[in-house]
């Protein structure tokens, strides 16, 4: 009886893998299919030129008819016309490509107070912990009732 749940087993880790194996060919196969990458872009931008992508990252600086957005940790000068800097958040573009390294907004939504929340959950946090250990005690390696 134990050899045939070995069989099983070994059966089905070769399946497994074989999955594996599927999806990765066609990741490499179909990568070609991607819009590119923000470090793709920046690294290459005359490939890419006239595709289009969305890219979401925190404004640096904003002029009159465009702004200097943080994607991947590298600024990307952005064209779009009266842009308002969001509070405490990012922005999401949907961009179209130049060749010379730079993109043109067709559209552009702030999320302000996106990181807001982060603020929130680290109080949070901390609150969760004070009711939590007015309830219970920790005791030799165990959580114990504090009545």
């Amino acid at each position: 009886m134990r050899k045939k749940t070995k069989k099983t087993a070994i059966i089905a880790y070769v399946i497994v893998i074989f999955i594996f194996v599927i999806l990765s060919w066609d990741f490499y196969l179909s990568k070609k299919n991607y819009v590119p990458s923000s470090d793709e872009f920046l690294s290459n931008p005359s490939r890419y030129a006239g595709q289009y992508t969305e890219f979401a990252g925190t404004i640096l600086n904003v002029s009159g008819q465009s702004f200097y957005m943080r994607v991947n940790q590298k600024p990307l000068k952005v064209y779009y016309n009266g842009l308002e800097k969001p509070v405490l958040g990012q922005t999401y573009a949907r961009l179209r490509l130049n060749s010379d390294g730079t993109a043109a907004a067709s559209e552009v939504h702030n999320l302000s107070y996106n990181y807001l929340k982060y603020v929130i959950s680290f109080f949070a946090f901390f609150l969760f912990l004070f009711i939590f250990f007015r309830e219970w005690k920790f005791k030799k390696w165990r959580f114990v009732e504090n009545a």
